[in-house]
């Protein structure tokens, strides 16, 4: 049997882990949703997005996914800039839309209208499927042609594809206004609930995405 000491000690220990967890809860995504999910370059985003009529949430998660928002980041492959081009696809976005060839693929601006140029490009040539887009902006279209239907497919990208699925629907949420978008509509007249459990849902679901991910590569 407990002393009521311990038994008094043993209640406020439990009463302590519960403000912990409830102020976790409350005030992590309040405190971290810009850091988990940033916002750079809207204008630019909201412009290139509307002048070649993609998504500047899909432009958003691309750019989350490809380099977090840094336009000086330089990939392991070689892939340059906010969206990541390698220098032939960039050099065939300069052509496309008319800065050839005068054009610096790590200015943020550049790079954000070939990107959403190619985001176009890729709906246009894979029927509007984003999930097929991502694939070829990802693996490049010429193995996406070759991998499409084949397990390759599902094996290696659908973890690049997903979390990207999800970054869009989170800056739609999260950035409705800034990206010119419709709000996401909630019931509630205050949505800082929905918001807050979104992010923490978004937070577990690219984790365990990353998991699957690395569980399902060879």
């Amino acid at each position: 049997m407990l002393s009521k000491k311990a038994k008094l000690n043993l209640g406020l220990v439990i009463v302590l882990i519960c403000v912990l967890g409830l102020s976790t809860y409350y005030y992590v995504p309040k405190m971290f949703a810009d850091e988990v999910y940033p916002l750079k370059y809207a204008d630019w985003i909201v412009k290139y997005s509307t002048k070649y009529s993609v998504d500047p949430a899909l432009v958003c998660g691309v750019i989350l996914q490809e380099s977090r928002f840094n336009p000086s980041s330089v990939s392991g492959a070689g892939a340059q800039g906010l969206m990541q081009f390698m220098p032939g696809t960039a050099a065939t976005m300069a052509k496309e839309t008319g800065h050839w060839p005068n054009y610096n693929i790590f200015d943020a601006e550049t790079s954000i209208e070939f990107g959403a140029a190619h985001i176009r490009d890729l709906l246009v040539k894979y029927n509007g499927s984003v999930e097929l887009a991502l694939y070829g902006y990802n693996a490049g279209t010429g193995n996406s042609d070759r991998a499409i239907g084949r397990e390759v497919y599902l094996r290696t990208n659908n973890s690049y594809v997903r979390k990207i699925m999800n970054y869009q629907t989170a800056y739609h949420t999260m950035y409705a206004k800034e990206l010119g978008l419709e709000p996401v509509k909630i019931e509630k007249k205050d949505n800082s609930a929905e918001i807050r459990g979104f992010v923490w849902s978004q937070i577990f679901s690219n984790f365990i995405t990353g998991l699957s991910g690395n569980k399902n590569n060879p």
